[in-house]
This record gives structure tokens, C-alpha cells and sequence, in this order.
């Protein structure tokens, strides 16, 4: 939000940010007006989203976990899932390098 008000200062404009979650109570949260009891250790910031998404300023959209191509840096993940997303993100495996610091196949 910040970033978006410094670029409207500046007179740049810029679309509307999209923030997706792989959560889909999150995103359902953000536009159900009603409060449920077992959200109230997060109440402010879900009023501060709710707001900015009803006005809209932002818009929350649901990704599942297997699209999130930032999930095998913040958790783990089935090695599948790693190897598909890895490709996404155009990283290459090293064949010739050992856990060990060295090249297979050769003794130090």
C-alpha cells in the first residue's frame, strides 16, 4: 500500500495489486463482512484487508499450494511438487556436485 500511495504521488499509475493465497478461508474472509469467534487474534489486520479490498484498492485471489511457486522457500514440500516447481523457476540441478563440497566421482 505504501509503495502504491509513493507511485500515485508521483503520478504513476499502476494496477490494482493482487494478492493470492493458497488459504481460501483468507480470501473468503476478506469480503465476509461477518466476524466468527475464532478469528479475533486477527481481527485489526482483517478489518485493514476487508477495507482495502471494499474499496477496492487490492483484490485477494485464491492460488492453490501446488501453483505457489514460493512454497518450497518458505515450507516443505513433497519432492514432486519441488521438482515441478523448481523447473518453473528455471533452477537447474547440478549433477556433477556431492553433498560433500566435492565433484562425484572424485576422491579428496
Amino acid at each position: 500500500m505504501w509503495i502504491q500511495s509513493l507511485l500515485s504521488e508521483l503520478h504513476i499509475q499502476v494496477p490494482k495489486p493482487k494478492l493470492y493465497f493458497d488459504n481460501l478461508g483468507i480470501v473468503l474472509l476478506s469480503v465476509n463482512p461477518v466476524m466468527h469467534s475464532k478469528m479475533k487474534h486477527f481481527e485489526l489486520d482483517l478489518h485493514f484487508v476487508r477495507d482495502h479490498v471494499h474499496n477496492e484498492k487490492i483484490q485477494l485471489l485464491h492460488l492453490p499450494a501446488r501453483f505457489q511457486v514460493v512454497n518450497p522457500l518458505t515450507k516443505p514440500v513433497s519432492g514432486l511438487l519441488f521438482l515441478h516447481v523448481r523447473d518453473k523457476l528455471t533452477i537447474m540441478a547440478n549433477p556433477t556436485m556431492s553433498l560433500r563440497g566435492g565433484v562425484k566421482g572424485t576422491h579428496t
